[in-house]
């Protein structure tokens, strides 16, 4: 019986290998993080505005958050912006709010072709496509979502993970998403394509739900016990969609759209590190240009971060030229589309190979 007793003993323990090695991995890369301090931030020539894209609430279904919930998170992860997306439904649940420290604005998604949804606004200005099917797409989209984090936490929801989950919860939970981030390469891909033949700009897609755990509530709705895989404050805090303002511009839905549309935006995984400071810019003449605007060839293209990384200029789709440390500049001598995917040097191993910034591109004319 003891035997017995010992072998079980053993087999248990080897089975918890696995998630002691996660948590070690997880420790590795919480020491790196911290290693991530901006000796001095630089200046940028234009406002940066911290927010997201793609949040749902009970109103649209799928979720028991609500709008209080919601901005609370945003104002704790220092957004300025939220665009909040709900899938439509009658009689609307909530009605819309205010905040004088948020710009809040109101759209939402729609069931397009066989696999895919099209955010949109009230006047349909700005349509961001979600799903992968480009080529049967029958609505013109002028954004396209280069990552989605709930799909990708969906496509993690294992019992593995949920017991890697339990594990983080102890010492890493504010890490644990890093456990099941992946990359799509073929989304870059397709965007890449498409800014050959037009404009479209690079987002990514929160999809925040806080909808991926266990609750338990009474029947009028109070809480009695919550475990959440994707509370929206750590939706908010993992991947972000800053844009780019003059320093003039008021700050406001309306500009906030504006620059979207633009192109005048990138994408930052803000729980890597914060991107204050991170800036791709052209300088044509006098003038400065943010990401999405055409400038002529022989314009000076600057690239800038906090801390050193490595940059990779992207020209119509191929790796161009690659940089590493805080800033650099070059001409543009030649035609295309040029973007920047920025990774930091020397990283563990849940960050190998995934980006920290994603810039939208400039158009070299």
């Amino acid at each position: 019986m003891i035997k017995i007793l010992r072998y079980l003993l053993g087999i248990l323990i080897l089975l918890q290998l696995p998630f002691l090695y996660n948590l070690y991995q997880s420790h590795r890369l919480s020491r790196y993080l911290t290693s991530l301090t901006p000796q001095q931030v630089p200046a940028t020539p234009f406002l940066d505005l911290r927010g997201t894209i793609h949040v749902h609430s009970a109103a649209g279904g799928h979720s028991l958050g609500t709008y209080p919930e919601i901005i609370q998170a945003a104002k704790e992860a220092g957004y300025h912006y939220l665009f909040l997306t709900e899938h439509v439904r009658e009689p609307s649940l909530f009605q819309q709010i205010k905040d004088p420290d948020l710009v809040l604005i109101y759209g939402s998604e729609e069931n397009v072709g066989q696999e895919g949804t099209v955010l949109t606004t009230r006047d349909s200005d700005l349509n961001i496509y979600t799903g992968s099917d480009l080529e049967s797409l029958p609505v013109r989209f002028n954004g396209f979502e280069v990552y989605n984090m709930h799909e990708n936490a969906l496509s993690k929801n294992t019992p593995y993970n949920w017991v890697n989950f339990l594990y983080h919860r102890v010492l890493y939970s504010h890490l644990f998403f890093f456990q099941l981030w992946e990359m799509n390469p073929d989304r870059l891909l397709q965007w890449d394509r498409f800014l050959l033949i037009r404009k479209v700009t690079g987002t990514a897609g929160n999809d925040a739900h806080q909808n991926i755990g266990i609750v338990l509530q009474t029947t009028s709705g109070q809480k009695i016990f919550s475990l959440m895989l994707d509370p929206y404050l750590s939706s908010f805090e993992f991947v972000t969609n800053h844009v780019l303002l003059p320093p003039e511009r008021e700050i406001s839905g309306e500009a906030i759209l504006e620059a979207l549309k633009a192109g005048s935006s990138y994408i930052s995984f803000e729980k890597i590190a914060d991107p204050t400071g991170f800036s791709f810019h052209a300088r044509e003449g006098d003038q400065f240009r943010p990401m999405g605007a055409q400038v002529a060839r022989g314009s000076e293209l600057v690239l800038q971060s906090p801390v050193p990384v490595r940059f990779f200029l992207k020209r119509s789709g191929d790796t161009f030229q690659e940089f590493e440390g805080t800033r650099f500049s070059l001409r543009a001598d030649e035609p295309g589309v040029y973007r920047v995917e920025v990774y930091l040097l020397d990283p563990p191993r849940l960050l190998r190979d995934k980006p920290w910034i994603l810039s939208n591109p400039i158009f070299v004319q």
